[in-house]
């Protein structure tokens, strides 16, 4: 998954590249050739008198050749045409006619046309393959991309559609004691629930890539959220010693409940899966100048040094002999933090283990000016 997230950084890179040539319209490539051309005339006439006009056909031959490596074949054949204009019509005498007297100056006249014009037709040619290159390749990443990313996510969703009809192959067919069909159902149930986990990240990825998520920001209580997300995974949370210390009298606190218990729920899920069994997993939760900052730590083996930049990344997984999972947990909590314009920190913790701190600003409510409202009325 490590080489599948670069892949994929290098296939973007390319495909901007694309859009960048294709960015600028025809229109526009004419108008930037008439331009160069016109300011290039205009600096020249202040050289020529000092260094002749065959020194000004070098410089038109040079910014032909630059315009070659921007702009498509016609501007460029138009910047060569006008620019051997612009050297007879106002450089070459007699000036300002087209009228050549000396046969040298024929001569030259000639050959800097043909090379001006065969040079910007080759360069602009060069450019165009090398893009074409460049797409060919976006393709064939993007291909190999897909299909690497496809045998994840089939791979992935293999394990618990396959318990689920394991499961329910062997409970429909049970002749068993009542216990046997309570853990069948108990497998069922989780099994379900790691395939649901799966469709929510895929489709809270598609939330975030689209651009259009955006919090509905309510006033909650930050302790009701810590409590929910750790009664849903309380299951997994039996084999580990789990501390919760959230700060007294802590405010209400404006956010979207719904994004914040995915974010927590994330970063819970991700300890349980890589901290040993009977360690200590922690919640800490308090709110100060402003922001409301929770820490999720465990005693697992922490993030790989060279892991700590790219754990936030899509697709990204740290240990890829480890745990499963599609590596989109810690980029969902990335993109929804951010998306209450805050941010999220990962980091060793001294004596092992990892912890990750997400930080958002949020708009509080004293509850004892509630209960003083409600006393009041």
């Amino acid at each position: 998954m490590v080489t599948l997230i670069h892949s994929e950084n290098r296939i973007w890179a390319n495909l901007l590249t694309v859009k960048i040539n294709m960015k600028i319209s025809i229109t526009w490539q004419y108008i930037i050739a008439l331009l160069v051309v016109i300011i290039a005339a205009l600096l020249c006439h202040q050289l020529a008198p000092s260094l002749g006009y065959y020194f000004v056909a070098f410089i038109f031959l040079i910014l032909v050749t630059i315009l070659a490596i921007f702009l498509t074949t016609g501007p460029v054949l138009f910047a060569s045409l006008l620019s051997l204009l612009v050297w007879n019509f106002f450089f070459i005498p007699p000036y300002h006619t087209l009228h050549i007297e000396k046969t040298e100056d024929i001569l030259m006249f000639g050959m800097f046309g043909l090379v001006v014009i065969m040079n910007g037709i080759f360069t602009a040619r060069v450019r165009r393959q090398e893009q074409r290159a460049s797409e060919a390749r976006f393709l064939e990443e993007s291909d190999r991309l897909y299909k690497t990313l496809f045998n994840s996510v089939s791979h992935e969703f293999r394990i618990p559609v396959a318990t689920i009809l394991a499961a329910s192959d062997a409970l429909l067919n049970s002749s068993e004691k009542e216990e046997m069909n309570d853990a069948l159902a108990h497998e069922i149930y989780t099994a379900t629930v790691r395939l649901n986990r799966l469709i929510e990240n895929l489709l809270n990825m598609s939330r975030l890539e689209s651009g259009r998520l955006s919090p509905r920001l309510d006033w909650c209580d930050v302790s009701d959220l810590v409590y929910k997300v750790v009664n849903d995974l309380k299951e997994d949370l039996k084999v580990f010693s789990l501390k919760i210390n959230i700060q007294d009298n802590i405010p209400l606190v404006k956010f979207d409940f719904g994004l914040m218990e995915q974010v927590l729920y994330n970063l819970l899920y991700n300890a349980i899966h890589y901290a040993p069994a009977t360690s200590e997993i922690s919640i800490v939760a308090g709110h100060s100048k402003g922001n409301l900052v929770i820490r999720v730590m465990d005693r697992g083996p922490g993030f790989p040094a060279e892991a700590l930049e790219n754990v936030f990344d899509k697709f990204y997984r740290a240990d890829e002999k480890g745990t499963g999972g599609l590596g989109l947990g810690l980029s969902i909590v990335k993109g929804f933090t951010e998306a209450h314009k805050g941010y999220v920190v990962a980091e060793n913790r001294p004596g092992g283990g990892a912890e990750v701190k997400i930080c958002i600003p949020t708009e509080t409510i004293d509850m004892n000016d509630i209960s003083n409202s409600q006393t009041n009325d």
